[in-house]
């Protein structure tokens, strides 16, 4: 047992060295990414936590003030405290499922790397143990700190509604600190096993592409089951699910506490301080663990055996459909991109489909909020133009989103990244690299600015928003995609991440992703600062006020659009 420990210590060293990005740490270079750390830390991880310890904090002390109600038919309302702290848990869960599921299928089974790890002398449950630890660690860093957040909310809500003596005892607090590290683990265990079940089942597929929608499938159930525990319900609004959830009568909730059974336990043992309730948590994650491990060590080779025998069946090559033409370098490169985005999985879901959050986000923002007394007045004082504010509010929506949305899809900002250890084939294309810049940029700005445009639309139908002024935001949101591109194209040529083993390494170990919404999000702030403070302060008309923050991202589109292109050119030839 020893010596498996011991190579699986090997294994995850060796793995958490390669996989991940390296900053750099010396001359100007490392003190810009340390600069950029400290605005990722304060502009991204600081901000999600401090809303999600907001969020679990209102979500409990609703669900505290809740206990010992009667609802209407005479039902009296008991142990509601947990349950809002345990929905919480289980969303994370699922998100954590559903995410990291392709992760694992590409960890364990499509990685470049396998072929020099399989004729080494481990066995195949060192290997699995190995990749295990290290994609558990490496998926959960931000989940760690989320679900802190998360406990902290509850322990200050049970502070001012339960009185201290309710959350300060020794075993809530070490309960506590256990949950925030184990709860991402029994996601991931589920992943790893529903791998071995899919390979083993579909081994005759011959195809990739029905575990990639597995993923899809697994986030529509879980969907399918949350719009289900509203049945019986006068809507589907968030009031009537935490009468639900208080009430100890929601169907997701139940559902949820079978699937992931392990949090019960923890929910008791922060509630009570019951130690037995930790130490069933304990055991029963421990006990998943072993069981994951000791499968996977008896089904990990036929699993192997049947992803390399993937894609053996293949389509005779039509000779005489192929057609070879002299077509325009630049097209060329631009469809050579875009094949490469919507061909590859992880790109295709990280990188194209995500847009359209956007445009569904803004529907299911009014379309939920239709009933809503505070949207209806929103809308109407919009239609009215009696309250200039709320025009505030949609153009600093307007240019979050822009930025926000670039900066989300890494398009640019894993530009050279997905290049790999092929990056240097680029010198040897017949177009300079000023050609392969621009077309670089062209497809970022074409798979973002049509989702920004759609997103815009809806918001205009819901708004009745004036066609000139729909037409100004969306020439305010292609100035703001211009300088959010050759950001994060700066950002990746300065250091691009290119010994990846897969596309998800090239996503999830690119810094420059990270770093890139950090910038995004605090130029979005300071313009939004201009914005506001312009109207608020300084009493500047609200057309002027759009006028002000359009011409301001010009002004520094223009230096970005010459001296900053110069710079990422010249990282380019020092590049490769």
């Amino acid at each position: 047992m020893k010596k498996d420990v011991s190579a699986s210590n090997v294994l995850f060293k060796t793995l958490a060295k390669n996989s991940e990005m390296s900053m750099p740490s010396e001359g100007l270079k490392g003190h810009i990414y340390m600069s950029l750390g400290i605005i990722a830390l304060t502009c991204i991880m600081i901000p999600c936590c401090l809303a999600m310890g907001l969020v679990s904090y209102m979500l409990s002390t609703s669900m505290m003030s809740a206990e010992g109600l009667t609802l209407p038919g005479g039902f009296v309302i008991e142990g509601a405290q947990m349950n809002g702290l345990a929905t919480e848990l289980h969303i994370l869960s699922i998100f954590s499922l559903v995410f990291s599921l392709l992760v694992i299928f590409n960890v364990l089974f499509f990685s470049a790397d396998l072929q020099h790890l399989i004729p080494l002398p481990f066995k195949p449950v060192e290997i699995l143990r190995g990749r295990f630890f290290h994609t558990y660690m490496a998926e959960s860093v931000m989940e760690f700190m989320i679900l802190l957040s998360v406990f902290i909310g509850y322990m200050v809500a049970a502070h001012q509604n339960l009185g201290v003596a309710s959350w300060l005892g020794p075993v809530q607090i070490i309960s506590v600190v256990i949950g925030t590290v184990l709860t991402p683990m029994l996601p991931l265990i589920y992943c790893v096993l529903l791998s071995f079940f899919l390979m083993l089942v579909l081994k005759g597929v011959h195809s990739r592409k029905i575990f990639y929608h597995s993923s899809t499938v697994l986030l529509l159930l879980f969907v399918a089951l949350f719009f289900l525990s509203f049945s019986g319900m006068e809507g589907i609004n968030m009031q009537n699910y935490m009468d639900s959830v208080a009430g100890d009568r929601n169907l997701f909730l139940t559902v949820c506490n079978r699937i992931f059974f392990t949090t019960p336990f923890l929910m008791g043992a922060i509630e009570t301080g019951s130690i037995s309730d930790l130490l069933l948590y304990l055991g029963l994650t421990s006990l998943s663990l072993y069981a994951m491990l000791a499968i996977g060590g008896k089904l990990y080779p036929a699993c192997l055996y049947n992803a390399a025998a993937l894609g053996e069946k293949k389509k005779a090559a039509d000779v005489d459909g192929l057609r070879f033409k002299v077509t325009d370098p630049f097209i060329s490169y631009l469809k050579k991109e875009l094949k490469i985005l919507t061909r590859t999985r992880a790109y295709a879901s990280n990188c194209v489909y995500i847009n359209l959050l956007w445009p569904f986000g803004v529907f299911i923002l009014f379309y939920l909020n239709r009933n809503s007394d505070g949207m209806n007045d929103f809308i109407e004082m919009y239609i009215d133009g009696t309250y200039p504010r709320a025009e505030l509010i949609v153009l600093l929506a307007v240019i979050a989103v822009s930025f926000i949305a670039c900066a989300m899809n890494s398009l640019a900002s894993t530009a050279f990244t997905r290049e790999g250890l092929h990056a240097d084939v680029i010198k040897y294309l017949p177009m300079n690299f000023s050609a392969q810049l621009r077309a670089k940029a062209f497809v970022s700005i074409l798979l973002t600015w049509p989702a920004v445009i759609a997103a815009i639309l809806v918001a205009a139908y819901y708004l009745k928003i004036p066609a000139p002024t729909m037409v100004f935001y969306i020439v305010l949101s292609l100035a703001a995609l211009l300088l959010s591109v050759m950001t994060g194209l700066l950002m990746d040529s300065s250091a691009p991440y290119t010994e990846w083993s897969d596309e998800y390494s090239a996503l999830r170990g690119n810094l420059n992703s990270f770093f890139n919404m950090a910038v995004a999000m605090l130029i979005a702030l300071f313009l939004c600062a201009i914005a506001f403070l312009s109207y608020e302060f300084v009493h500047i008309g609200i057309v002027a006020d759009h006028f002000i923050v359009l011409g301001v991202i010009i002004a520094a589109d223009i230096p970005m659009l010459t001296l900053g292109r110069k710079r990422v050119l010249k990282n380019m030839q020092e590049m490769y």
